[in-house]
């Protein structure tokens, strides 16, 4: 509770240059860095993100994927570790790219402000 908002409060975010459904995108009101990012172009939104491993229907997807589909909690994990095919197990996928980043001798912190978060998970050992 506490974070909705009605339409007319949300911060209007223009998305006419994408290949987006929706011309516009509604922010929270209090997410003004956000939306300063956002339209100087350092800030991008994934939506509707799902694990799949190759093209499917709902006819096939039970033996095309590995993925519960329709568990939330599962999608959650799912989304957190991006890994469909098992490559790099125990990893997420943001921890894999703090990994790639340090290698490349560039400074990178990582942090949750609630719990553990799988996706944060990496194996770059100095």
């Amino acid at each position: 509770r506490g974070v909705e908002q009605r339409t007319n409060s949300l911060l209007k975010l223009d998305a006419t240059d994408s290949n987006q459904t929706c011309s516009f995108y509604g922010l929270h009101s209090k997410l003004k860095t956000a939306e300063q990012l956002y339209n100087s172009r350092d800030l991008l939104f994934f939506a509707n993100a799902g694990v799949l491993t190759k093209p499917t229907d709902k006819h096939s997807y039970a033996k095309d994927t590995l993925s519960r589909l329709f568990a939330h909690n599962h999608m959650q994990r799912e989304i957190q570790h991006l890994d469909p095919h098992l490559v790099d197990a125990r990893t997420g996928v943001l921890g894999r790219m703090s990994d790639a980043l340090t290698r490349e001798g560039l400074k990178v912190h990582r942090f949750n402000i609630h719990d553990r978060a799988e996706g944060l998970e990496g194996n770059y050992r100095p």
